[in-house]
């Protein structure tokens, strides 16, 4: 048995060998090593709460948690069943290196013993670690767009006032407000919404918020749109300038326009804003009065300006010195008027000619001529005066009305004895 099992041993072993040989060419030929790439392989950072419980946070940089390429090289076999999401690849923070960089391993979920190698376009992930800081800032709130011509906007409420915000210390400090803006593009009514909160630096770029947490990230608003309509501004006067100064009734700024907005049943009716005489006192004034007159306290409820600068109105009182003008006036041109049937009535005390003074501002004085001028004694205005029902017949004191015009007067009235009788065909 034992010359069996020796006997040519030799060429037994060459067979064995030749045998392993062609199993292994068969083998190669049916099933070759191969390699393969996958694309856009994810990195997972696992115990990041090494970096976070200590008050850090962290940031991938260069896209370094995402590798572009992984080239694994296996049997064909194994190829074939291999898919991206079999790619495995960990990148350990608690093996985080002095420079802030974790190398990554890479490996299947499948076949992995079969796997000749694996290797990725980079190896290994780079971070950012600082501070973390957290702060909150005023919620702002904005519109953009026009609305409809003749509408304006008008109150614009949040339903929150403020946002907490945390994130890198870097990336805080940036931050410097928080805004939401409505666009109210052709809108004639109020508008109820919900708008994202976006965060901005010190010169109204927006800061990328993806390694920023937010208490909210969206806040409801609510925009009022108001109409609008032009009206004029009218002031009156109040007082009495200093002895031989006269207000010309010009005042300056009175009628000017401004818009006022409010909802249509609050400036539906509103013609005009009235100022009352007391907001221009010009008691006592030898010269122009000139004042600031804030008109938004004048304003009827829920109605407002269009534009706060419209607000503060400088208005002019016109006031000038007055000037006298002698008048030689002809004693027949003094009449008695509205003398009632029954009676007879006659004046005297005048000469034939007699002088008046009028005084009065320049425009109104300069102007008057005596052939113009008549006087008149009018018994109704007499009786009505001392509460008469009919004349009584007697001998009065009174006053000669010459018609002037408003603001002229007469340095000293004019007077004359009137007598009163019944008529002798009573």
């Amino acid at each position: 048995m034992k010359n069996k099992l020796t006997h040519n041993i030799g060429l037994k072993l060459a067979s064995v060998f030749f045998a392993v040989i062609l199993w292994l060419v068969v083998t190669s030929v049916n099933n070759p090593t191969v390699s393969e790439p996958y694309y856009n392989i994810p990195v997972k950072l696992v115990n990041t709460e090494l970096i976070t419980d200590s008050g850090q946070v962290y940031e991938v940089l260069d896209g370094t948690d995402v590798i572009s390429k992984v080239t694994v090289r296996a049997p064909h076999s194994v190829i074939s069943e291999l898919k991206t999401e079999n790619i495995i690849a960990v990148a350990d923070v608690s093996e985080l290196s002095s420079l802030d960089t974790i190398a990554i391993k890479l490996s299947t979920d499948i076949y992995s013993n079969n796997i000749s190698s694996i290797t990725g376009s980079i190896d290994m992930v780079k971070l950012k670690i600082e501070n973390k800081k957290s702060k909150a800032l005023p919620l702002k709130s904005t519109v953009s767009g026009q609305v409809t011509s003749g509408y304006m906007v008008g109150d614009i409420t949040p339903d929150q006032n403020l946002v907490r915000i945390s994130g890198p210390e870097s990336v805080v400090d940036q931050i410097t407000k928080a805004v939401v803006d409505v666009d109210v593009t052709g809108m004639t009514s109020d508008i109820v919404t919900n708008a994202e909160i976006k965060l901005y630096d010190a010169e109204d770029n927006i800061v990328d918020s993806k390694n920023i947490t937010q208490n909210i990230k969206t806040v409801g608003v609510q925009v009022n749109i108001w109409q609008t309509a032009t009206v004029p501004v009218n002031f009156s006067v109040s007082g009495t300038p200093a002895a031989g100064y006269q207000a010309t009734g010009e005042i300056e700024g009175s009628g000017e326009t401004v818009v006022i907005a409010g909802r249509v049943s609050a400036i539906r009716n509103i013609t005009e804003i009235s100022i009352p005489e007391e907001a221009l006192d010009i008691t006592d004034q030898t010269q122009d009065y000139t004042t600031e007159v804030d008109i938004r306290q004048y304003l009827p409820d829920n109605v407002y300006l269009a534009n706060s600068q419209d607000a503060i109105k400088t208005v002019t009182v016109r006031i000038e010195g007055e000037i006298s003008k002698k008048l030689e006036i002809r004693s027949g041109k003094v009449q008695i008027i509205n003398l009632p049937d029954g009676y007879d009535a006659s004046i005297s005390g005048l000469e034939e000619t007699f002088m008046i003074e009028v005084i009065g501002l320049s425009r109104d004085v300069a102007t008057l001529q005596a052939s113009n001028i008549s006087g008149t004694v009018d018994i109704l205005d007499f009786t009505q005066e001392r509460g008469m029902t009919d004349p009584e017949p007697g001998f009065y004191t009174v006053e000669v009305d010459f018609g002037l015009p408003d603001n002229v007067t007469l340095l000293e009235p004019v007077t004359v004895t009137l007598h009163i009788s019944k008529s002798e065909e009573e």
